[in-house]
């Protein structure tokens, strides 16, 4: 593991969460502000949790907790994700997980076996820009099936994108109609956190959209999803 946060109020809305984060990614997105996440070589020396000192913390708090958001990184690239999160449910917390969605093979036994109870898959760019905002050569099918797997098998979830500098409202639109129907989708504006760096610093100084301009994008969209918006 790389990073555990106690508590955080803001990552599944309307719940009292702890905060896993995983080193490394399987995506070079060049606007992602997670760089120490990303590349493993840039994790603070020192600062790696073993699973079962995390589980000992949750278990700790599980009177105090409603549930656990593991994020990244990339989660599904961990091979002991599954034997992590049953023990997390065996806790009795509830499971949140962030994903790229590029292993669509283990998202869907984990929605299987029951292990999530809502996902938040980052669906980067319309298809025929995805190389470019991904950061290398992506497996478009992979993505889509992920994008399956969570339409039909999980319990709920949210598609979302992160409307980095050189994306449009056409590109909204067009993702918007790729995963046309889906029970929620969610914009969220680009922004350089202060002491942070992208994992491509010449990003640093492109503009994005504003949230002003995703709310008018938004509107453009219509009735493509059921729900969602700006997360300002």
């Amino acid at each position: 593991m790389g990073a555990f946060s106690p508590m955080s109020l803001s990552d599944d809305p309307g719940r009292v969460s702890a905060l896993v984060f995983v080193v490394g990614c399987n995506l070079r997105c060049p606007f992602c502000h997670n760089q120490e996440l990303v590349l493993p070589e840039l994790a603070p020396q020192g600062t790696a949790l073993a699973a079962d000192a995390v589980l000992a913390k949750l278990r700790e708090r599980t009177g105090f907790l409603d549930g656990v958001v593991v994020s990244g990184g990339e989660p599904t690239l961990q091979p002991d994700l599954g034997s992590f999160l049953g023990a997390v449910r065996e806790a009795g917390l509830r499971i949140k997980l962030d994903t790229n969605g590029s292993r669509p093979e283990v998202l869907a036994t984990l929605l299987r076996r029951g292990l999530i109870d809502y996902v938040a898959m980052d669906v980067k760019a319309p298809r025929s820009r995805y190389a470019e905002y991904a950061g290398v050569a992506v497996d478009l099918e992979a993505i889509e099936a992920s994008i399956r797997a969570i339409r039909e098998d999980a319990a709920d979830y949210e598609f979302r994108t992160t409307v980095a500098p050189g994306l449009g409202e056409d590109d909204i639109v067009a993702i918007a109609d790729w995963i046309r129907g889906a029970r929620r989708y969610v914009l969220q504006p680009f922004r350089v956190p202060k002491e942070k760096h992208l994992v491509d610093p010449s990003w640093e100084s492109r503009t994005a959209l504003s949230v002003e301009e995703l709310r008018k994008a938004w509107t453009a969209i219509g009735s493509r999803v059921a729900a969602g918006g700006v997360r300002a």
